[in-house]
């Protein structure tokens, strides 16, 4: 097998010239702790228990839905911190993270926040890394004060409109998300658990993916106090809720498990460098909404185009029992450092029917 990297570095730049620009949520049968009060930790999600569709769980994170409209006080503690994650084909890579000490995101992410529209929402960030960063939350919660090496600062926003975010730095602006700072928001609308947006779309179960990508260059350069032309950012791992596949497919949050009849919610969220078109293969899909804007003519999809810092979510109607692969058909993202899906690969998640 001749691997995508052909050889050498300097071919990398023929696979990504035209990309140059440069559940998490599930709805079945979790298990739910009862806040105290409208005043919620961040353990009030975790699992418990058994419960019935009225609520969802997020990685072992859950919240009982509705509260009968009232808004909720959200605190959570993040860590900034550097790591060194092993990448599907053993290689040691380091990479940013915001870890949530008392819980995870979907999959292999280290955090995740799912609120209702008007929580209040403070988040402490224990700053870890070696330079300055803040929180943010593109489009919504920006132009934040940064926290310096060492120091911890707290952010306070009420939680936005229904839909899908992610949150990240902007202090080392494209760099920070290439480095893996980053994690996914998601707004439930008040006391509607299977729609998108009060009015919206309804779903039987959701999921949340986040994709992301690396450039081991990049990283080991910042790694080691360097500098790193973003125009050069060529990624060589690719990643779905930090997995890449096979662990997609072996991951409960990633792997998008369905019944024939069902209307599936996927949550696309792009808080990687690169646009990424999702390929569906064995269904359609409806574009509900693009960062929380509905699409005003809803069209049968097979192919749908996130672009960075873009969040999309889709409706997926089940027609069919199978096992299907969903994938970036920008061809190096199901590949792990340029080998392709055989023994393994990049951002490839398998979709399930019975």
């Amino acid at each position: 097998m001749i691997p995508f990297r052909l050889y050498a570095d300097s071919h990398r730049r023929h696979f990504y010239a035209s990309n140059a620009k440069s559940e998490w949520i599930k709805g079945v049968n979790p298990a739910v702790k009862e806040a105290k009060g409208n005043k919620l930790n961040r353990r009030d999600f975790l699992r418990a228990g058994v419960l019935g569709t009225a609520a969802f769980s997020i990685s072992g994170l859950t919240r009982a839905l509705p509260r009968q409209g009232t808004a909720a006080v959200i605190d959570v503690s993040f860590v900034a911190e550097r790591v060194v994650k092993s990448m599907i084909d053993g290689t040691p890579i380091p990479v940013w993270q915001f870890r949530d000490p008392a819980g995870s995101g979907p999959g292999d992410l280290e955090s995740g926040l799912l609120v209702e529209e008007g929580d209040t929402i403070n988040i402490t960030v224990q700053n870890d890394l070696d330079r300055p960063i803040n929180f943010v939350v593109p489009g919504v919660f920006v132009g934040t004060p940064a926290v310096a090496a060492g120091s911890k600062r707290l952010y306070s926003f009420q939680a936005p409109a229904a839909g899908s975010y992610f949150y990240s730095d902007d202090v080392n602006g494209e760099s920070a998300r290439a480095m893996g700072l980053s994690g996914p928001l998601v707004v439930m609308p008040q006391g509607a658990p299977n729609q998108l947006y009060a009015g919206g779309p309804t779903f039987d179960r959701q999921y949340t993916l986040v994709l992301n990508e690396l450039d081991d260059r990049l990283n080991d350069a910042l790694d080691n106090g360097q500098p790193f032309d973003m125009a050069g950012f060529e990624p060589n791992y690719f990643f779905a809720n930090g997995l890449s596949y096979p662990d997609t497919a072996a991951d409960a949050d990633t792997l998008v498990s369905m019944n024939q009849g069902e209307d599936i919610a996927l949550r696309l969220i792009n808080a990687g460098v690169i646009t990424n078109p999702m390929h569906f293969h064995g269904y359609h899909v409806e574009v509900a909404t693009r960062n929380r804007t509905p699409e005003t003519v809803v069209v049968d999809k097979d192919t749908v185009l996130v672009d960075r810092e873009e969040c999309v979510d889709v409706i997926l109607p089940v027609t069919q029992s199978g096992a299907f692969p969903l994938h970036t058909h920008f061809v190096p993202g199901v590949t792990a450092n340029g080998v392709y899906v055989n023994p393994y690969g990049g951002a490839l998640i398998v979709m399930t029917a019975v």
